[in-house]
């Protein structure tokens, strides 16, 4: 798997934060993850990194993460 990367340290406001928790517990409560183990964490940092690109729409963060779990699961070793 690799390695998580940086994130840009760039404030965001509390109305970004709150949409991002949003969207991180729902996905952490669809995939069955703990909130601070690596699956979710993975999750936060590329739900930030994509918001910082510039997806700001709750739907599309949602469906962003739904695909990189997908990728995850798919990637694992099983």
């Amino acid at each position: 798997m690799a390695p998580l990367r940086a994130t840009q340290c760039l404030a965001l406001s509390k109305v970004d934060m709150a949409r991002l928790q949003r969207v991180f517990d729902a996905l952490c409560i669809e995939q069955g993850w703990a909130r601070d183990g690596e699956p979710a964490r993975r999750h936060a940092r590329m739900l930030i990194d994509d918001y910082l690109a510039g997806n700001t729409s709750e739907g599309r963060l949602l469906i962003a993460g739904r695909a990189f779990a997908e990728r995850l699961q798919r990637d694992m070793p099983r």
